[in-house]
């Protein structure tokens, strides 16, 4: 694949994460979450969009930051989060399939954001 065929995936995932990432967290929220996850993930979701903004508009450090964002999340937040709280939680499908889906995604970035 070509340089621009993986800064679609790259900001594909960013979006997708943004988007996912801030999904659940409302749901969570829903179901008696903290509201300061809400906005923890609002902020994040802002700055990857951002990230991904910057991507589309050609600025070079915005790769690497997906990159550093995706393996800071995927080897150490997600796992945390995992461990101290999707665990405790009693996970459902829907939590299941959001660690699944994120997880996934994170890898993607990461990827993605090597290759382009």
């Amino acid at each position: 694949m070509n340089a621009s065929t993986w800064q679609i995936f790259l900001i594909a995932g960013l979006v997708h994460n943004a988007t996912v990432g801030l999904g659940y967290r409302i749901y969570r929220y829903s179901k008696g979450g903290a509201r300061s996850d809400v906005i923890g993930q609002s902020i994040l979701g802002a700055l990857l969009l951002l990230t991904a903004l910057g991507i589309v508009l050609g600025w070079g450090p915005a790769a690497l930051i997906a990159l550093g964002y995706g393996l800071v999340f995927g080897l150490v937040v997600m796992p945390l989060w995992t461990v101290a709280v999707l665990i405790p939680l009693r996970p459902r499908r829907l939590d299941y399939g959001f660690t699944i889906v994120y997880w996934s995604a994170l890898g993607l970035i990461v990827v993605a954001s090597i290759a382009a």
